[in-house]
Order: C-alpha cells, then structure tokens, then sequence
C-alpha cells in the first residue's frame, strides 16, 4: 500500500443534498467527517482537512467547497481525497469520471472512496469505478423521473403544483386544490400551439399575439413566456 505523503493535505470531502436527507441520518454531514476522520486516522493519514458542501446536489459541481478543493489540487496542495463513497463526488458520470481519472492522476492525488472500496493505488478498484459513476447517474435519472411522475399524476388529477394557477387554468372557487379551464386563456394557448405548428418561434408568436391585442389580465406575452406555455403543456 502506498504510504500517504505527511507533507500534503489529506483532503476529507463530505457533500449531502436534500434529497440526500430524505434517505436517513447515514448521509449527514456529522456522519460523513466522523467516518472520514476515523478512516483516515486508522489508515496513517496526517495533515486533514474537511471540504463541505451541504445542500448542494451531486449533478452541480458549482459548489464553494468543491471548488476549492479543486483549485487546492491544481496548485499541488493535496495529496489525497477521501470521500464516503463515489456519490458524494458527484452524480454525473462524464463530470466525475474528468476529476476521478484525468485531474486527481494528473497531479498525482489518491482518491479513496470508503463504501465502494475504490482506491486510486489499487488497479482492481480503478477498473469498476466508472461503473459506479454511471450508477450514480442514473439514480438521479430515476429520481427526476419519478418524481415528475409523481407531478403529472398531481396535475392529472387536477391538483396545483403552484400557488398560482398556470396560464390557461383557473382556480376553482370551490377547491384550491382543483384547476378549471379558463376558456379565454385556453383559447390563446390553443392560438400558440398553432402557431407553432405553423412553424413560428417564440418572439414570432409574442409579436403576433401583440399585435392581435390578445386580451391577458395579470399576464404579459413576453417572447420568454411562450416556451413556458409549451413546456407545461408538452412536459
């Protein structure tokens, strides 16, 4: 086993999204840097340092810790990461894959990731770690599926996901929780879609609905309002 270079930080990265928070208390933050520190104390690893993101999710890698641990790396500060496991990297296999196997090797840093049993120095683990990022990625696939499953089922049902009803609905007077068809909006997004078909784009459509004196109370037909119209209706 390689012996951990005393003269480096020995980065200890810990992450936890709030779907992450849904899963139990095993993913806290508290959790992660006991687990961490007890691992790396256990193994010989001096000189730790935590890096901690919390309440960032694992597809955006525009987290104020993670940067800096990465702007640390490339200056040639840190010697080793060590991670709960692949997850907490993040879920995006491409994005993953470019620190896990291109930067961390280039600036010769050991990655350890504990409940996956990957570490860097040890070619078996290298060779199923990638598996695991695409994993993860799929976890997220599935979780954004199901849970715009569960939102169409909602709207299929007739319950808003807003506190404001969307252009085209109207709340129902005797139950908030139930949209009706506003006939005169109704009319106007028909009028858009058709439009559309006709193979006009957005600020094309705003222009016309404009110059048609479209009635819209409350609601103004901005080129960027029409893509909303669509993807609501469509998604």
């Amino acid at each position: 086993m390689k012996r951990p270079d005393n003269n480096k930080i020995t980065a200890l990265y810990e992450r936890l999204s709030r779907d992450d928070e849904l899963n139990g208390d095993s993913n806290s933050i508290v959790n992660q840097k006991k687990m961490l520190e007890k691992y790396a104390k256990e193994q010989g690893f001096t000189n730790l340092a935590h890096y901690t993101d919390d309440g960032y999710s694992g597809t955006n890698f525009d987290r104020p810790d993670w940067k800096r641990l990465t702007a640390d790396i490339e200056e040639g500060k840190i010697g080793c990461v060590i991670v709960k496991d692949m997850s907490r990297i993040g879920r995006n296999y491409l994005e993953v894959g470019f620190y896990t196997e291109v930067l961390f090797r280039e600036k010769g840093v050991r990655f350890i990731a504990i409940s996956n049993g990957v570490d860097s120095t040890h070619s078996e683990s290298n060779e199923f770690a990638p598996f695991l990022n695409i994993m993860n990625e799929w976890y997220v696939r599935d979780t954004s599926r199901k849970i715009k499953s569960v939102l169409r089922n909602k709207g299929m049902e007739g319950k808003h996901l807003t506190s404001n009803a969307i252009y085209g609905y109207k709340k129902d007077p005797e139950d908030n929780n139930h949209w009706l068809v506003d006939e005169e909006a109704a009319a106007v997004v028909r009028r858009i879609f058709q439009l559309i078909i006709e193979g006009n784009g957005p600020m094309q459509v705003a222009r016309i609905l404009t110059n048609e004196k479209v009635e819209r109370p409350s609601y103004y037909l901005a080129k960027t309002s029409i893509p909303n119209i669509l993807i609501r209706r469509t998604g």
